[in-house]
């Protein structure tokens, strides 16, 4: 499984997919300014990353278990093709080194998040043990906003590197 997401990850293929993408959105909205069409993107892979999150911490907490890593690959490859997106967008085209970097982000937000939902359904389970019903819309709407703010912030962030010019520079140099 993990052969296969960074296989999905670091294809070179995912960046030509991430320019037809802001070229389709480009074409959907030609009044929007670059920041506009960010806003979008970033919103699209916050909605998607929340949709996984609450789709599996809902029926986790009801089930009172959650089998680590179940939507983390699908959160990490969402991240990246968001950072592809974004550099596309503005017309950054990341190194080798960069699409690292990026993709590190993107891990690192999705293993935090699902960190967090771990511990939520483990928490869940102890303090409402009875009442499954209510764990499983509390698991759902924490997932659900767990995987939302973890693609805002890694879409903030490479927004703000893609359209400074310094294409991740802060984290490269700290990989070196």
């Amino acid at each position: 499984m993990y052969a296969a997401l960074a296989r999905a990850v670091l294809d070179e293929s995912g960046a030509g997919r991430a320019a037809q993408d802001v070229e389709r959105l480009r074409e959907r909205h030609p009044r929007a300014s670059k920041d506009e069409l960010a806003q979008r993107l970033i919103r699209r892979a916050a909605l998607q990353c929340a949709s996984a999150g609450a789709l599996l911490t809902g029926p986790a907490a009801f089930f009172g278990s959650m089998p680590f890593g179940a939507d983390l690959a699908w959160q990490v490859v969402a991240l990246n093709r968001l950072v592809l997106s974004l550099a596309a967008l503005y017309g950054g085209r990341p190194s080798g080194r960069d699409r690292m970097a990026g993709v590190a982000a993107a891990a690192g937000a999705g293993l935090a998040s699902e960190a967090l939902r771990q511990g939520l359904v483990r928490l869940l389970r102890r303090v409402a043990p009875r009442s499954s019903g209510g764990r499983t819309v509390i698991g759902f709407l924490a997932g659900g906003a767990l995987g939302y703010f973890a693609a805002v912030a890694i879409g903030g962030w490479a927004r703000e590197q893609f359209r400074s010019g310094r294409i991740l520079a802060p984290l490269r140099r700290a990989l070196s």
